[in-house]
């Protein structure tokens, strides 16, 4: 999995069918960010099974 935010942003996306979803001007990490907020709309897509990775 993937995480992505843009840059000067401090919220961390995952799926890549959220409507925030960097597609340039982004950082990325393989794991699961320390620190920085989590995207609520990728936790809600995850809750609900339909995250797109």
């Amino acid at each position: 999995m993937a995480y992505r935010k843009r840059n000067g942003s401090d919220t961390w996306h995952w799926c890549t069918n959220c409507s925030n979803w960097p597609k340039s001007d982004y950082d990325s990490r393989s794991t699961k960010p320390a620190s920085g907020e989590l995207c609520n709309e990728c936790q809600g897509k995850e809750k609900a099974g339909n995250c797109k990775s």
